[in-house]
This record gives C-alpha cells, structure tokens and sequence, in this order.
C-alpha cells in the first residue's frame, strides 16, 4: 500500500478562482493594518490568530467571519462596525461592483419535453 504523505494535495488558488469580495477586503485589511502601524505578526499576536491567517485575509484566499472581524478591530484600534463601515466605503471605489457573475444555468428548465415549470430544480424523480 503506497502512502501519499509526500505529495501535497492542497493547491493556491488562482487570482481568477479568488472572490472579489475576498480580494477586496483582504486590500482593505492590508491598508488599515499598514496605517496602524502593525506587521501581520503584531496583528495576529493581538488578535489570537495565527500570522499566516492575517496572509490569507489579505491575499483574499479565505473570508473573515464575524468572530475574526471583532477580534481583528480590537487590535486596529476601532470597533467592529467601523471596520466594516470602512469596507464599504472602500469597496464602493473598488471594481468589484463592474465585474459580472457567471452563472450556471438550470439544466432542467432547458429540458424541452418537460412537466416541470420553468425554472423549476425540482428531480423528475420525486
């Protein structure tokens, strides 16, 4: 039985595979972090993350939740609702807003001979 612990199955994902949104706050984090004066290792240390987390943010490859965001704006030195305030009002300069979402379409509302109504994602099974 061959073992894979020397291959790595994890993979970076590309800057295209990336969430606007993501990317977007990551940029921001990165500008207040900047402005306050901290290395993402102080920013971690304050925050009780670790510093290759305070990476990932800010490269946009994972997205913050609720908890990391009260712990990341004690350290900044502003509460959590001004820390997300900011965002939006950077985001609101951001290109994120221009870039169009591909969707899928619904393969069993192109179905020519089906009972179902359009649109609808109901199996023909049930």
């Amino acid at each position: 039985m061959k073992s894979d612990a020397g291959t790595s199955t994890t993979k970076s994902k590309a800057a295209s595979e990336r969430h606007p949104l993501a990317v977007a706050f990551g940029a921001y984090l990165k500008a207040v972090r900047i402005k306050a004066n901290k290395s993402q290792m102080e920013l971690a240390f304050d925050a009780s993350i670790d510093r290759t987390y305070v990476s990932l943010l800010e490269r946009g490859l994972t997205n913050p939740t609720l908890l990391l965001l009260m712990s990341l704006a004690k350290p900044l030195g502003m509460p959590a609702s001004e820390l997300i305030a900011g965002f939006e009002a950077h985001l609101a300069n951001d290109t994120f807003r221009k870039t169009v979402v591909k969707r899928r379409k619904n393969e069993a509302s192109l179905e020519a001979g089906s009972d179902r109504p359009k649109g609808s994602r109901r199996s023909p099974l049930r």
